[in-house]
């Protein structure tokens, strides 16, 4: 018990280390562990968040659009329906210009008409569920990460009366009625590629093209000058061709001002063939080799953005942001602007100061912020002697960066016993750090402590050295790689140990902030080298495709090299940044994509990283869909490739999260599995992880012995009981029948009358037997007996005073002796109720004979009581439901079942089994006669009982021969069950 106790303190300790961030989710804490996963703990009411509503009304609107062109009617009709606060939507194709009338009218509408502001969002990729808490965290506001439950955000959404535009919108039709549901006092603006709103509750408006007068005045402001004679001819063709498309317009005049064309060659070139291929290859059939990469790799991500420098080291090119700008001339692609606003939502907010003191000044505050009591020997560092100048410069640099490690070439003291220190150290510690390399591999040593490190429970870092092969036990665990990179290595490895001073860890308080977590540390070593003013702003901007990103989609087999290569990209590129909320949550759409193309392509290691470093923002900004879509291909990813220790992983992070949302069947069912594969891996601190969620929503288990034991001792009571009645039995210490029988309560009955006169019956009361207290006196009155011959006896009828001793009544008749007294104790009665409960039961059912010849019948006869219907099967069907007699002819053994149904619903079932056997084949009659013939007895005999010549005799031996009687038939009279018909010869 102590050393399971001392392995619960440990992971508990460890459980602290890892913790990255913690979330209130209703009534419940998620800490977030990066290692074996979230912990949840349950919160007291009053340490519970309080989120506050937002000061209104709120103003989130998008830039304005200065110039609109045309849409003067399609945006009356917007403003009209929008002021009856009726929901619109405008769809149309790529490039229409709904992102512009949507930016118009937020700031044409009249925002008095909605108390509560106006709310911009581009939702391009982001699930409903997500939606819904991005427009809660607009809304309300909270001093530490909170998520509501799906209960108080319906309840708090309801009441909030505001418009809601909605870019990008890439929901299905239920998915956008879902969120207007929700948010029903809301007024939505939608603008999508395709419709999603009907009926009448709704306006939908399709965009179509402009018309020429616009085209003309669209090419002017491109060209920045007024169009010729000849130009503004050509305007109507181009117009025509291109359905009056603003983008693609503006493409075919771009690339003619780069080429020198002029537009009267585009228009011609245009009526010639105007299909969306031919001019996707007249665009860029100018363009460079890197242009065309770059269009390809944005039409690989699907119109998601990507940033200009990621976009750079994917694709191996210089000068991306020239390239790019020069692209954005073309009007090929466009700066995507940041759609993510982490000031306003609750999960990012920093801790108020009031909140701090008030969380200081707790009670329990003290052993959730108390530092850890660890040893100084923190992180124990294994290694082959090959490698040793390599960890001598390591630890060095770690105690630098403030981390607490034990290396055996610094911390054993001359004099002492080098395998001791080793053991003691290694016993000590929490953490093993595990350099590898070729020489570590093949060292019996390091592959000891790992495995004592492992079996012990504690957090096994491995840290690549150099190139080698991993050990099996080693290869489900992430590592850090300083074989490449030592600097970066170094400063995750510094992340993951901890850099408190005197090597204790870093311990969040009850609620840590994405915000804190940042500014605790910075997320990559060039924002730690550079000032945030030096950063090229070029480099941050993040673009995406414009138009029909399908007409730039490249070969298949391209696109396929090209997401694998992206897939292994972000798995390195999102790990260093997993503490960059606003990086993450710009680049979402890329790592979805990402991930989904990891599952399919069979690329699991890489897919764990991505999952892995995306649930820190993913749960702290609640962005829980997006969570569970992540978990989800995670889980394809390591079922498909057998990954136990991963998919584990999955299924203990189900479980949490299911708690969370208080879905406890789905949670128990989730970490049931995680704790199976962990135990079967002997992941003793994963295990204990999840035994500690589990433990919120398993019901309390009975040890097995428990039942066994209570069995065991209610037999042996009643073997007790058995025993010693049979013992006072035996020796006369006790017999039934010094039982008293149980008192009966009855009514005088009048005898029959006679003609004797019947005597005097007198009740006499007396007290009671108990010596102690005697019973009080019942009188009762002394009445005549009806006549009778035998005298009769008048018993009072019991009456509900306790107590009462009742004499039998002495008769006297005339000239004898009074008989003598005989004490009855009566009892009472209990009341029986009237009109019991009707009970459906089968009465009867049996069948008569069990056993007959084939051909013969059966009697079936049941009765029921309070029966709604009955059957019986086989080949009988539906009965009567109260009783009845059948009869049945079966041909071989046949279970004859009755089912009865009550009206109470009980079903019961009585089956009875009728044998049959085959019938006997008859002889012939001739046969038959001398068989009777030769075994008659003769007259002299002993056994003959008939005179001579007596029917059914033969007379054999001396003495005159008579005439022999001609015998008669004999009835058939059958014998036996089941055996036949044949003669019984007569007797006399």
């Amino acid at each position: 018990m102590a050393n399971q106790t001392t392995l619960v303190e440990r992971i508990e300790t460890r459980v602290q280390r890892e913790d990255s961030g913690q979330i209130a989710v209703g009534t419940h804490v998620l800490r977030i562990g990066p290692v074996h996963g979230g912990i949840v703990d349950a919160a007291a009411s009053r340490q519970q968040p309080r989120p506050k509503a937002r000061p209104v009304p709120i103003q989130l609107r998008p830039r304005p659009f200065p110039a609109i062109l045309d849409r003067i009617e399609e945006s009356t009709a917007a403003i009209r329906a929008l002021e009856s606060l009726e929901s619109v939507e405008l769809f149309g194709e790529a490039g229409i210009g709904k992102t512009v009338v949507l930016r118009h009218l937020a700031h044409t509408i009249n925002s008095k008409l909605f108390q509560d502001g106006i709310i911009y969002r581009e939702i391009r990729g982001v699930p409903p569920d997500d939606i819904l808490q991005l427009l809660w965290g607009d809304f309300f506001e909270c001093d530490v990460p909170f998520k509501p439950a799906d209960s108080q955000l319906r309840n708090d959404l309801q009441t909030k009366n505001a418009l809601v535009i909605l870019d990008s919108a890439e929901l299905t039709r239920t998915e956008a009625e879902r969120v207007m549901n929700v948010a029903a006092a809301c007024t939505f603006l939608l603008g999508s590629p395709e419709r999603h709103l009907w009926g009448s509750e709704a306006h939908a408006t399709q965009l179509d093209g402009l018309p020429a007068k616009d085209v003309k005045t669209l090419i002017e402001r491109e060209l920045s000058r007024p169009l010729t004679a000849d130009e503004a001819l050509a305007v109507e063709p181009i117009t025509v061709a291109l359905k009056g498309n603003p983008l693609r317009i503006l493409q075919e005049v771009s690339i003619a001002q780069l080429n020198d064309r002029s537009l009267t060659n585009v228009a011609q070139d245009l009526r010639s063939d105007g299909s969306p291929e031919k001019l996707a290859a007249h665009i860029t059939a100018s363009l460079s080799s890197a242009q065309r990469r770059i269009l390809s790799a944005l039409a690989i991500f699907s119109g998601a953005p990507v940033q200009a420098t990621t976009l750079g080291e994917l694709l191996q090119i210089d000068n991306v942001e020239t390239i790019l700008e020069e692209l954005e001339e073309r009007h090929l692609v466009r700066t995507h602007a940041s759609s993510t606003r982490t000031a306003r939502t609750g999960a990012n907010a920093g801790f108020a100061e009031a909140e701090r003191a008030e969380f200081r000044n707790h009670p329990s505050a003290g052993k959730l912020a108390r530092p850890l009591q660890t040893p100084i020997q923190f992180a124990f560092l294994s290694y082959a002697r090959e490698d040793a100048e390599f960890v001598l410069r390591l630890a060095k640099d770690l105690r630098v960066g403030g981390a607490g490690v034990w290396v055996d070439q610094l911390d054993i003291a001359p004099g002492q016993r080098w395998d001791r220190a080793v053991e003691d150290a290694l016993a000590k510690c929490l953490e093993l750090v595990v350099i590898l390399s070729p020489a570590a591999v093949e060292s019996t040593n390091v592959m000891d402590e790992v495995s004592l490190a492992l079996e012990d429970g504690k957090m096994v870092v491995p840290v690549l050295h150099s190139q080698c092969k991993v050990p099996f036990r080693l290869r489900r665990l992430q590592y850090v790689d300083l074989s490449l990179d030592y600097k970066a290595g170094l400063d995750r490895l510094l992340e993951t140990l901890g850099d408190g001073a005197g090597g204790t860890a870093k311990i969040s308080g009850r609620f840590e902030t994405a915000r804190s977590l940042a500014a605790r540390e910075p997320p990559t070593a060039l924002a730690s080298e550079k000032p945030e003013d030096a950063v090229d702003a070029r480099s941050q901007r993040r673009y995406t495709l414009a138009g029909e990103f399908v007409l730039f989609m490249p070969e298949r087999a391209e696109a396929t090299e090209g997401r694998k290569r992206a897939v292994a990209y972000f798995a390195d590129w999102v790990e260093p940044r997993q503490r960059d909320v606003k990086t993450i949550l710009e680049t979402l759409p890329v790592l979805m994509h990402s991930l989904r193309w990891g599952v399919k392509f069979g690329m699991a290691a890489e897919v764990m990283r991505i999952t892995r470093s995306l649930e820190l923002t993913l749960v702290l900004t609640g962005r829980w869909e997006s969570w569970t879509n992540a978990l989800g291909l995670a889980a394809q990813s390591a079922t498909a490739a057998g990954d136990k220790a991963a998919l584990g992983w999955v299924r203990h992070q189900d479980g949490t999260k299911a708690i969370c949302e208080g879905n406890f069947s789905e949670a128990r069912q989730s970490l049931e599995q995680a704790l199976q594969i962990r135990e079967e891996l002997r992941d003793k601190a994963g295990a204990g992880v999840t035994r500690h969620n589990l433990k919120l929503v398993a019901a309390p288990t009975i040890p097995l012995w428990k039942p066994w034991k209570l069995l065991a001792g209610l037999g042996a009571v009643i073997c007790a009981v058995i025993v010693a009645v049979a013992v006072a039995s035996k020796f006369r210490l006790w017999s039934p029948s010094a039982i008293p029988a149980p008192p009966v309560t009855s009514t005088t009955t009048p005898a029959p009358a006679s003609t004797t006169p019947a005597p005097t019956v007198t009740s006499i009361t007396t007290p009671a037997r108990t010596p102690a207290t005697p019973a009080p006196t019942v009188t009762s009155i002394t009445t005549p007996a009806p006549t009778s011959a035998t005298p009769a006896l008048a018993v009072p009828v019991a009456t509900p005073a306790p107590a009462v001793a009742i004499l039998a009544p002495i008769i006297t008749p005339a000239g004898t002796a009074p008989l003598p007294v005989i004490p009855v104790i009566p009892s009472i009665t209990p009341n029986i109720p009237l009109n019991p409960s009707l009970v459906a039961r089968i009465v009867r059912f049996t069948g008569t004979p069990t056993t007959i010849v084939r051909g013969e019948s059966v009697k079936l006869s049941y009765k029921l009581e309070n029966a709604e219907h009955a059957s019986i099967d086989p080949l009988v069907g539906k009965v009567d439901s109260t009783e009845g007699n059948l009869s049945v002819s079966p041909v071989e053994r046949t279970v004859y079942t009755l089912t009865m149904f009550g009206r109470d619903g009980v079903t019961e079932r009585q089956r009875i089994t009728i044998d049959v056997q085959p019938r006997r084949r008859e002889k012939p009659k001739s046969e038959v006669s001398k068989k009777r013939d030769k075994s008659s007895p003769t007259p002299g005999s002993r056994g003959a009982t008939g005179a001579p010549g007596q029917r059914g005799a033969l007379q054999i031996g001396a003495g005159p021969r008579g005439p022999t009687a001609t015998p008669k038939p004999r009835p058939n009279i059958p014998s036996g069950v089941g055996r036949g018909l044949y003669h019984k010869p007569d007797r006399p």
